[in-house]
């Protein structure tokens, strides 16, 4: 059979078995013994202590870091959410100026074409002056000649019956005929 030896911390039980007993004092050198069981016991204490420290730090620091990755988190939403409306707002502005531009353009061609079919028309306008002014100095020129001929032809029908006029007052010449001074003079005097 083991004998189990009584530890310290065990409660002391009478021989009766009736209850605890408490300890005798121990003589005086033994309270510096218990001064290394204190030492030991506030050790632990201390160990304990850091060691609740410790998992509060990392709990802290993980709330720290949940909460730094959260923000984070909303800052790349933010950051998101501002790169999204700048970029619709540039998507805005550019089909409001590529709007205006097409406004300007058409208006532009609009304007050209209007121009120039303005021109054609008074180029076309033109022609047909042109066309009629030249049909009328054809037609012009062509009735100056008629009556140039007309007049060539009645002046030489003139100049035939003066010279005959001519030739019948005065047979006695060579020439056959009077000048003309002379023939003038005689269809004055009659």
């Amino acid at each position: 059979m083991t004998v189990v030896e009584p530890q310290e911390d065990d409660p002391v039980v009478s021989p009766e078995g009736l209850g605890p007993v408490k300890p005798e004092p121990a003589p005086l050198a033994e309270p510096y013994a218990d001064l290394g069981e204190h030492v030991a016991s506030v050790l632990r204490a201390a160990e304990e202590a850091a060691e609740q420290i410790k998992a509060d730090a990392r709990l802290e620091a993980e709330e720290i870091v949940q909460g730094s990755q959260r923000v984070r988190h909303e800052a790349e939403e933010y950051a998101q959410d501002i790169r999204v409306a700048v970029e619709s707002y540039a998507n805005q502005q550019r089909r409001e100026a590529e709007e205006e531009a097409r406004r300007a353009t058409s208006g532009a061609e609009s304007e050209a074409r209007a121009l120039r079919e303005a021109a054609q028309e008074m180029a076309l306008g033109l022609e047909d002056e042109t066309r009629r002014r030249r049909e009328q100095l054809r037609d012009d020129s062509r009735e100056l000649e008629e009556r140039h001929k007309r007049a060539l032809d009645d002046l030489r029908e003139i100049a035939l019956g003066l010279q005959d006029v001519l030739s019948a007052t005065q047979p006695g010449r060579p020439d056959g005929g009077a000048s003309m001074d002379d023939a003038l003079s005689v269809t004055r005097r009659r």
